[in-house]
């Protein structure tokens, strides 16, 4: 299970950059790692309970719990 940043609650000014206060996070289950790109995974949202991309470069994603080997 994983954690991830959609949105944020509101933004503030740092110079000419927009930054992301109060983020809003979505939960789901990773069901695919991409073949082609491993940043980009394919995730079961808990919310919606649709599938969604996500890039673990862009997504501020935290590990929540996770299945071992064996």
């Amino acid at each position: 299970m994983i954690r991830w940043v959609t949105t944020h609650k509101s933004y503030e000014a740092n110079g000419d950059v927009l930054v992301g206060l109060d983020p809003v996070y979505s939960y789901g289950i990773v069901m695919e790692v991409s073949k082609k790109d491993p940043s980009y995974l394919a995730v079961a949202s808990f919310a919606d309970g649709r599938w969604h991309v996500v890039d673990v470069h862009n997504n501020d994603i935290k590990v929540i719990s996770e299945a071992k080997d064996g």
